[in-house]
């Protein structure tokens, strides 16, 4: 079984491809995706969860795929976003199905936020936020021996600010929204090219843009200096395909960059016929888009 997978810089754990094939490459069943609506949650909020799970023959309709909300703490000395025992442990299921509903817990910003929970240990300490000011609630998705973790950013306000900074956050700070994939175009050359008809054995130039407002503005609160400091998120994009090669398997945006697109390049593969391929977009907030398109290789 494959647990020991995490996406530290996706932030979505599966399993390892075959060796020797690059990430970007399906070669059999595997979860590469998950959505949370709305993209940012309070405790207590319920959110709609769907998933992408891909494989050689396409897009998977997943309805056994198990959904499990972790609750365990990560431990100071685990350099990993999410507990390891995430993975291993037993969890109770909170769903079943590729698209499902989930209530946020009542405690998860106690569990992984800046309020610490109670201990009678008292060696408990709140978590810290990630380079966003983010804090986020783990979920499990089981299919199979296939495994991955997703995380949902949790709204909990701040920790160590004044009443002054608190109220001057929450009046500029707008929730994650998910970011919103919107074509895929293809060029042989500088020639654009039908995704219905592209050549066998070239090296093909695929497209992905993005909505203008897909990478949103947002403060992150400097509790050194106690200010709050104006960032743009920036967006990733991962490829993955059934035949051919990437030269990338992600490709993206730093947040400086405001372009609304990203480019990659394919080699097509020898054989002509159908090949799927998926596009999976996520914004430094933990938002998250996804989807799917079938290419039509021709001699």
């Amino acid at each position: 079984m494959c647990r020991s997978r995490l996406f530290a810089f996706l932030l979505l754990a599966g399993c390892v491809p075959k060796m020797g094939n690059p990430a970007s490459l399906i070669t059999q069943e595997r979860i590469i995706g998950a959505r949370g609506n709305p993209g940012e949650a309070a405790p207590g909020d319920l959110v709609h969860y769907a998933s992408l799970v891909a494989s050689p023959s396409g897009t998977v309709d997943a309805q056994d795929l198990s959904w499990s909300l972790c609750k365990l703490r990560k431990p100071v000395a685990e350099n990993t976003p999410v507990s390891q025992a995430c993975l291993t442990d037993d969890l109770a299921q909170s769903a079943q199905g590729g698209s499902v509903a989930i209530q946020t817990p009542s405690a998860a910003c106690a569990n992984f936020g800046p309020f610490a929970p109670p201990s009678s240990s008292g060696t408990l300490r709140p978590s810290d936020p990630d380079a966003t000011g983010g804090y986020y609630q783990p979920l499990r998705l089981d299919l199979g021996v296939e495994q991955a973790i997703f995380r949902e950013r949790l709204s909990c306000g701040l920790a160590g600010a004044s009443l002054a900074m608190s109220q001057e956050f929450r009046g500029s700070y707008a929730a994650n929204q998910n970011p919103t994939l919107v074509s895929l175009s293809a060029l042989v050359g500088e020639t654009p090219a039908s995704l219905d008809a592209l050549p066998a054995s070239q090296p093909i130039r695929l497209v992905a843009t993005w909505s203008p407002d897909s990478a949103e503005s947002y403060p992150v609160f400097d509790s050194s200096s106690q200010t709050l400091v104006d960032h743009r998120e920036a967006l990733w994009l991962s490829w993955f395909v059934t035949a051919g090669a990437f030269d990338d398997s992600v490709t993206g945006r730093e947040e400086d960059d405001t372009a609304v697109w990203t480019e990659n390049a394919w080699q097509s593969p020898a054989t002509a016929g159908v090949v799927f391929l998926w596009l999976v977009l996520r914004d430094s907030r933990g938002g998250v888009d996804f989807a799917s398109y079938a290419l039509t290789v021709v001699p």
